[in-house]
């Protein structure tokens, strides 16, 4: 019963792929040429969200009382004709929001210098969504934001990461950029490639599985903290509820404070330790 009334929802879904019909924006010296891209869609009985950005900005916003998810794209290019090709895909399928941007010829969705011009296709997302909804992200380049979220599961290439305020756990993979997290209502956990990482107001336990370079900065934690792999760079934490573990601190210091477990970390570290 279930399957075919999951059938029905998807075959009678409102899908929107918003296209070329657009209005040009004025030429600006570092955007180009600009048009927009929205979408709004029933949220009611849905469950999660999933979003495949590109290149370009992404933020994500959870609202109380929202039942749509709304968004509000801008499609900007170094070359007019270029903006027809820039899509945005979102629809229902079942308890499912899908949302997608599509960009022709991907190698050219970065900016590179050819013959002293700078060639660009990206579009930008501001996304509203219920708070209650779980987010799953694949996000290839540009700064993304995820602001009063639900539970969210983040893939991400390249470029800064903005958490604030999640209201469930958090699970990151990525390639490189800064990461910045700021109140998570349950469990983190960080596979990261280079970059800082900074995360401060956890419930639950912060798991760092592997880091490739750049500092780890952590406070404020309920459970357990613990880096599995680290490759280089410092690692700092205090107000460890659970124990602190290190099973491989990589070439960079170790220091903590006002761990209530247990520390558990190298011994050719532990000349390096503090518990202020």
């Amino acid at each position: 019963m279930s399957t075919t009334r999951n059938r029905i929802r998807l075959g009678i879904a409102t899908a929107f792929i918003v296209t070329a019909s657009f209005i040009p924006g004025h030429v600006r010296a570092q955007d180009g040429y600009t048009s927009p891209r929205n979408a709004d869609i029933d949220a009611r009985g849905a469950r999660s969200v999933e979003i495949s950005a590109s290149a370009g900005s992404l933020r994500v916003e959870g609202r109380s009382g929202l039942s749509q998810v709304r968004i509000r794209g801008t499609a900007r290019a170094s070359e007019r004709r270029w903006l027809d090709g820039i899509k945005l895909v979102a629809e229902r399928r079942g308890d499912l929001i899908f949302i997608k941007v599509e960009i022709p010829d991907d190698n050219r969705t970065v900016w590179d210098a050819i013959g002293g011009n700078s060639h660009y296709r990206g579009l930008d997302l501001v996304i509203e969504v219920p708070p209650s909804l779980a987010l799953d992200v694949g996000d290839r380049s540009g700064e993304a934001a995820f602001v009063n979220v639900g539970a969210l599961t983040l893939n991400d290439g390249s470029g800064e990461i903005e958490i604030r305020g999640a209201k469930g756990s958090v699970r990151v993979h990525d390639g490189s950029g800064t990461i910045d997290i700021d109140g998570v209502q349950g469990n983190l956990r960080i596979h990261d490639g280079s970059g800082e990482i900074r995360a401060r107001n956890i419930s639950g336990d912060v798991i760092v599985d592997s880091d490739g370079s750049g500092s780890i900065n952590v406070s404020g934690v309920g459970g357990t903290m613990r880096v599995e792999n680290d490759g280089s760079g410092n690692i700092d934490v205090d107000r460890i509820g659970g124990d602190f573990v290190v099973d491989d601190g990589g070439g960079g210091s170790i220091s903590h404070s006002g761990v209530r477990g247990t520390v558990d970390i190298p011994d050719r570290k532990r000349g390096r330790r503090s518990n202020r």
